[in-house]
């Protein structure tokens, strides 16, 4: 499943653990500098790896390792939009994690938001970054979302020393498309006079959700954190009524784009690109979207807006180790 379809794809501090437990994650947050506790999700490898919390105070130098990879995937985009979740509630549960501490010198971490996973390094030795993935608790669902293709053979690895066999590591794929800043500024967004553009509330969630094509037990909880944290805009009718969205992906990335069957082939799908592409690159952010594969129309109206393929980005799910 991947996280992003394109046709396609505070809180109080209760609302949040109450998301985060209902998917049967029970991380225990730890200080920084200290070995990283949480028997449900976390262990000691064979070689004594541990993952260890990088505070948030040093988020924004993790952020700028990553300053000339801004166009790709589990990049500056991703690290910005967690630092942007904490500031605004700072008991939000996301974390991000180093391998034994270390990150200063080649980037390497996972991070953790709802029940996914990101993660990247800077090296193109991914050893370091694979140590890492085996710390995870191989006994425990989880998706390792949005993972650029040359970390492909990492994943791959780390899902095999689970126990995963071969012919079943089947990752999601989607072309990953970038349009520079200084384009998407000059976008028009004015919408038709009878219809009108919003933030999305917490109260779409719901409809959000139902027509999500990778919509999963739980998902609703998933697409109402994107709401509550990060930037989206609805197209409403005469009777407010939603008939077209996009949203912002943890990837820092247009995602969950959608527009109601009865007004399809309107123009609103560009028009909610264009609008969220615009209100990015005003934030001096790179606009990038993760088309699937298979998705020609979606892959077409990206391209008509000047968007280009810059890589390949996969999400692939982790199975429960059985008992």
């Amino acid at each position: 499943m991947p996280l992003a379809d394109l046709t396609f794809l505070s809180t109080q501090r209760t609302f949040t653990k109450k998301i985060f437990n209902s998917v049967g994650w029970r991380f225990r947050l730890c200080k920084s500098n200290k070995q990283l506790r949480s028997p449900n999700h976390l262990k000691h490898s064979i070689m004594r790896n541990e993952l260890i919390e990088i505070a948030s105070s040093q988020w924004e130098k993790l952020r700028d390792l990553y300053a000339n990879k801004r166009i790709y995937s589990c990049s500056y985009n991703l690290l910005q939009t967690l630092i942007d979740c904490v500031k605004q509630n700072e008991n939000f549960e996301v974390s991000i994690y180093a391998l034994n501490g270390e990150w200063e010198t080649d980037g390497t971490f996972i991070a953790k938001f709802y029940n996914q996973f990101y993660c990247n390094a800077l090296s193109d030795n991914f050893q370091r970054l694979l140590e890492a993935l085996n710390c995870l608790d191989n006994t425990q669902e989880y998706w390792v979302s949005g993972f650029q293709e040359r970390c492909t053979l990492t994943v791959k690895q780390h899902l095999l020393s689970c126990g995963l066999l071969e012919e079943e590591f089947r990752p999601e794929g989607t072309f990953w498309y970038h349009l520079p800043i200084n384009e998407a500024l000059t976008f028009k967004v004015e919408p038709p006079s009878h219809l009108k553009l919003q933030r999305l509330q917490e109260c779409h969630a719901d409809q959000v959700n139902s027509v999500w094509p990778h919509r999963t037990p739980g998902s609703a909880d998933f697409v109402r954190l994107l709401i509550q944290y990060n930037d989206s805009v609805g197209v409403f009718d005469e009777g407010n009524n939603l008939i077209a969205w996009c949203l912002i992906l943890p990837l820092g990335s247009l995602g969950l784009l959608q527009v109601i069957d009865s007004r399809k082939r309107q123009g609103l799908g560009q028009l909610v690109v264009r609008y969220m592409s615009k209100l990015l690159a005003t934030k001096g952010l790179e606009v990038t979207a993760p088309v699937v594969f298979a998705n020609v129309a979606s892959r077409s109206m990206f391209e008509k807006l000047g968007f280009k393929i810059v890589d390949k980005v996969y999400w692939t799910r982790k199975p429960a180790k059985k008992s």
